[in-house]
């Protein structure tokens, strides 16, 4: 039988969801009002169901006290959605920095401590300012961002208190420690002990997702499983009795847990621990589902947002599927005991990711039984020679530190050993589709002709999704390569020059139908091995360009990002901007004579210049048009320049290769005299299947087949590949639609 605390929880889960749901909080009091009606109905017939609509309701409250909590605090107050005079007004407040800030700057977080508004605050910080975590600062700057996010970029900073105080100044000494000791490795010990991953390299997280050991770099509820196991080790060695050691224990995890912030899963953790601990002292049975219900309550007790973190799903998930196969293999051989764990956990979160990231690392059930121990031998040994600054002891974790690095590096580069998918409903069907099968190959009947026509079945499918993988795959040959990606209703376009490097222009749309930049983008590039941009650009501020970006920026690392530079007063383009801040990237405005070389490919900006963007009313006129020269082959990328910007560059351009068709096809470019000046062969037009616009319109189609071009289409083909040779050969190839 189910524990009832399996029911509560999960209603109390869909009340505060319910709540938090922006799109649900008009109707989330007559939905509560129902519930209550039903349940003094059932209240006398069926109690437990009365208590799971009590159990709703109470999450709805919780969460409506969660939001009311968020639009008091400084992101609540300067990010709120529509109109607000002055937006781009100076804010100030006084903050206690939570984490130190180097000389060179780069992004803080703090927690405001005076001021009009409270909360946390994300910053970033100006150069030439080295702050200590825990000291106190005036800040004040522009806040750019939208609703329940954005960052304040300080202009001026001043500091009040120079002596550290609270958690600040406990992780500021962390990470001092870790310099010293670990000097280059420091970033990746400060991940491991005090989840801290602002100067994590972001090729390394690209290695850990790969190899299926991702959850390492996020202190998770491993890392509490480990330095509880160990604290235990060093209380019994104390000979403290049972009592003793729980009260000892406890306070010590939950005094480590607040130094980490009380991120979800290591607060879950520690709540399962907690109740284990006290079931054990007072000699009571537990029942697993009842443990991990009850501790993902307390974690949203504590932290009503992880409803909607990916961290807190996967982390309970993961737990579920580990409990459900040590159960599960009890009486099986040892082999299998030791893999079950890791695959049913790798399985049970396998939707999840493919649905949140579009990656999945089967690889990673084999990694993680090397990488586990490593990392329980390492993660103690480091958080010990930090607490004692001791080099010898730094010595030893760090060779730890250099074995899981190894174990990361071969199972990132094993063929095979992870997927690639565009991130979504699709991706998340498919892997929910082989738990489903694993599921029925487990509980069918284990005779011998089944074993072997389940190991033939699996075969089959690693052997199918193996070559798939790599026919899919993007060509290693030393050419130019230009892809617009299939995002719908907007434009993407990827570059990669032929020694490998990578350029990103736009990043699809966001919104209701999904993020581009997350479904589409980042899986399209993580499937060619790309680990760092050379640069992003942001044609203009329309959502269907930009969209998409700071979800590639948070997965990539790119050296610098041109837009065109001009001031746009709306909320989504300045989260756009704060996504730049946060990501600490060079920010250039795009301006006509600009050029970019990429190892022999060239990219000249072509439009706007200064003049040119003041004297615009539609930012479309402002978009950002690059011309891409290789050998003799010329791709000019229109964005969503028009006929205007097509006539102030009238005679500049001359003949090109191949054309990104401006705006979308639609009437308002592509004039006549424009592709009587380019003379294209070839043109893409980046488009969504049945959009509202009518794009692309009929009278460009028209002019472009007048013109003797031939015309490709994204919402017909999918995404398009063109190859160029050093020698100017332009070749085409059609990958598989996304959506």
């Amino acid at each position: 039988m189910r524990p009832p605390i399996l029911y509560l929880t999960l209603a109390f889960a869909a009340g505060l969801a319910t709540a938090l749901n922006a799109y649900a909080v008009r109707s989330a009091p007559y939905a509560g009002l129902l519930v209550l009606v039903g349940t003094a109905v059932l209240v006398r017939r069926a109690p437990l169901g009365a208590a799971v609509g009590l159990m709703f309701v109470a999450g709805l409250l919780w969460g409506g006290s969660a939001l009311r909590e968020q639009r008091a605090s400084c992101v609540g107050e300067w990010g709120a959605p529509g109109p607000r005079p002055g937006a781009n007004e100076t804010r100030s407040v006084i903050v206690q920095l939570t984490d130190p800030v180097s000389a060179t700057g780069g992004v803080a977080e703090g927690v405001v401590r005076a001021g009009p508004c409270g909360g946390a605050l994300t910053i970033r910080w100006p150069e030439g300012h080295p702050a200590h975590g825990g000291t106190t600062w005036v800040v004040a700057g522009r806040f750019l961002g939208a609703s329940g996010r954005g960052i304040l970029v300080a202009r001026r900073v001043r500091q009040l208190d120079a002596v550290p105080h609270g958690r600040g100044a406990l992780r500021d000494r962390v990470a001092e420690r870790s310099r010293r000791l670990f000097g280059t490795r420091a970033p990746l010990v400060d991940a491991l002990v005090i989840a801290r991953r602002a100067e994590l390299d972001a090729e390394l997280r690209e290695r850990y997702t790969r190899s299926g050991l991702a959850h390492l770099l996020s202190i998770s509820g491993l890392h509490v499983g480990f330095f509880a196991a160990w604290l235990n080790v060093l209380l019994m060695r104390l000979r403290l009795g049972p009592r003793a050691r729980f009260v000892a224990g406890t306070v010590v995890m939950l005094m480590y847990v607040w130094v980490l912030g009380f991120p979800a899963p290591a607060a879950r953790s520690a709540a399962m621990l907690v109740a284990l601990d006290v079931a054990k002292l007072r000699q009571r049975v537990v029942a697993p589902r009842g443990l991990v219900a009850l501790a993902a309550l307390c974690v949203m007790l504590g932290d009503p947002w992880a409803v909607q973190s990916v961290g807190a799903w996967l982390s309970v998930a993961a737990v579920a599927a580990v409990i459900w196969a040590g159960r599960a293999t009890e009486r099986l051989p040892r082999t299998v005991r030791l893999l079950a764990p890791a695959a049913a956990a790798t399985l049970l979160t396998a939707p999840i990711t493919a649905y949140t990231f579009g990656t999945v690392a089967p690889i990673g059930v084999v990694a993680n039984l090397a990488a586990i121990p490593l990392a329980g031998l390492a993660v103690p040994g480091l958080m010990v020679a930090l607490l004692l600054s001791s080099s010898w002891l730094a010595a030893g974790a760090g060779l730890c530190l250099a074995l899981l690095d190894v174990v990361a590096r071969a199972a990132a580069a094993l063929p095979g050993g992870h997927f690639i998918m565009i991130a979504g409903p699709r991706a998340a069907a498919f892997w929910l589709g082989i738990l489903v099968v694993a599921w029925w190959l487990w509980n069918s009947p284990r005779r011998r002709w089944l074993v072997a026509a389940r190991v033939g079945f699996v075969a089959t499918l690693i052997s199918w999704t193996t070559l798939f993988h790599a026919f899919t795959r993007l060509s290693d040959c030393h050419c130019l390569t230009v892809s617009f990606l299939d995002v719908g209703q907007g434009d993407a376009i990827a570059l990669r020059s032929p020694a490998g490097r990578w350029l990103l222009i736009d990043g699809g749309p966001r919104g209701p139908q999904g993020d581009a930049g997350r479904r589409v983008v980042v899986p399209f590039l993580r499937a060619a091995g790309v680990t760092r941009l050379a640069a992003i650009v942001a044609t203009h501020a329309h959502l269907d360009h930009f969209g998409g970006l700071p979800a590639v920026l948070d997965a990539f690392d790119p050296a610098f990002v041109l837009e065109p530079g001009q001031p746009v007063p709306d909320a989504g383009y300045l989260g756009f901007l704060s996504a730049v801040e946060s990501d600490g990237a060079e920010w250039r405005p795009a301006r006509r004579g600009d050029r970019l070389e990429l190892d022999g490919v060239t990219i000249d900006v072509l439009s706007p210049d200064s003049a040119w963007a003041a004297s615009q009313t539609d930012i479309n006129e402002e978009s950002v048009v690059l011309l891409v020269t290789y050998g003799s082959t010329r791709l000019l990328l229109a964005g969503d320049a028009g006929v205007p910007t097509e006539a102030h560059l009238a005679g500049q351009v001359g003949r090109v290769t191949l054309l990104k068709v401006g705006h979308h096809g639609s009437r308002g470019a592509t004039s006549d005299r424009w592709l009587d000046e380019l003379q294209p062969a070839e043109a893409v037009i980046s488009v969504g299947a049945k959009n509202r616009y009518g794009h692309p319109a009929p009278e460009t189609l028209a002019r472009l087949r007048g013109h003797g071009v031939t015309v490709l289409r994204t919402d017909e083909r999918g995404t398009i590949t063109f190859t160029v040779s050093s020698h100017g050969t332009l070749a085409i190839t059609d990958v598989r639609h996304h959506d």
